[in-house]
């Protein structure tokens, strides 16, 4: 019995390690080639490859012990990706959280965590890597403390940090815990850890497509000077209300930050701050409150029409994502609004 089970959990972390093997390169590919809107630089996108291609490394790894018993504690290769991974996330995290990211001579001194573990035997490495670990996942928790004042606006954003956070620690404990455990519980327990967080964070990027512009957001409103220094505020905001009440640019689906700072003569980062400042939300939030009101408006004046034929009048690219939003704003689908009115 106790085989069976053992085998069962292999068959399926097999699979979740596959899984998150494809996922992570997915990933890699997304970021690279289509999420244009991010702040991605020649750093960001080199340890993004780092981070990645790290996990892709630790996941088939993982999917050759679970399908074919490979000896990973005796694998050089196993043991370089997990010395890697944590400076690299550490490079990743600092340039999509932060801007202007200055380096300096010292942040070579992150090199060492790899570069040591070349002179440590090979049992050892496992929980080396996991107790440096430790400073990083230390620093990500910093990170989040200070961002508490934004938390109220962004409570997906923070679930989403706090996941995170969650996970690194799991991690930890299982590689600070690895001398004491039996190595297929360790190698069960971190692979699908793995597998799962790069589930939730493709889940994640499906349902909140901005969610990366509202973390680097958060961020910037916690850590940077304010970018309105010398604009007119008063005068944009009556322009940016214009641009939604009057000239409805809400019903373009294809509306995004950068377009409507352009025709407002500003810099997205501007932007973002204004909106976040004098509306406290971000830029999809403030279009999603407009086409929300706009299809209020409509479900009550065209009570002939569709549900669907609203939501494309009123900018929203599916009827799900519309479904979503208005649920999220007036606690109430669309339809059950319509009928709650008309009583």
């Amino acid at each position: 019995m106790q085989n069976n089970l053992y085998n069962i959990s292999y068959q399926l972390s097999g699979m979740l390690a596959g899984f998150g093997f494809t996922s992570a390169l997915v990933l890699l590919i997304a970021y690279l080639f289509f999420l244009s809107n991010m702040r991605k630089t020649a750093a960001s996108k080199l340890a993004c490859c780092f981070v990645l291609l790290g996990l892709a490394g630790l996941q088939y790894c993982h999917f050759l012990y679970f399908t074919i018993d490979y000896e990973l504690l005796s694998s050089r290769a196993y043991a370089s990706l997990l010395v890697i991974l944590p400076p690299s996330f550490f490079f990743f995290g600092r340039e999509v959280l932060f801007s202007d990211v200055k380096y300096r001579w010292y942040d070579a001194l992150h090199a060492l965590m790899p570069l040591m573990s070349l002179f440590i035997a090979l049992k050892y490495i496992p929980g080396y890597a996991f107790l440096f670990g430790t400073a990083y996942t230390f620093w990500f928790a910093r990170t989040l403390l200070k961002l508490k004042d934004q938390r109220a606006r962004y409570k997906f954003e923070f679930f989403f940090f706090a996941m995170f956070a969650v996970m690194a620690l799991v991690a930890l404990i299982l590689g600070l815990a690895l001398p004491y455990l039996d190595a297929s519980i360790f190698f069960l327990s971190y692979s699908n850890a793995i597998s799962i967080a790069l589930m939730l964070v493709i889940a994640a990027l499906l349902i909140f497509p901005e969610l990366l512009n509202d973390i680097m957001l958060i961020t910037e409103l916690t850590y940077a000077k304010s970018k309105l220094a010398g604009v007119d505020t008063p005068t944009k905001i009556a322009e940016l209300n214009d641009l939604m009440n009057i000239d409805k640019h809400y019903e373009n689906e294809n509306l995004n930050l950068a377009t409507v700072a352009d025709v407002l003569d500003l810099s997205s980062h501007q932007l973002s701050e204004l909106i976040n400042t004098h509306h406290q939300c971000s830029f999809p939030q403030f279009v999603r409150q407009h086409r929300v009101e706009a299809a209020k408006k409509l479900l009550l004046t065209e009570p002939d029409a569709s549900v669907l034929s609203i939501s494309m009048m009123t900018g929203f690219k599916s009827q799900s994502s519309f479904y979503t939003a208005f649920k999220e704003l007036t606690g109430e689908s669309p339809a059950s609004f319509r009928k709650q009115e008309n009583l």
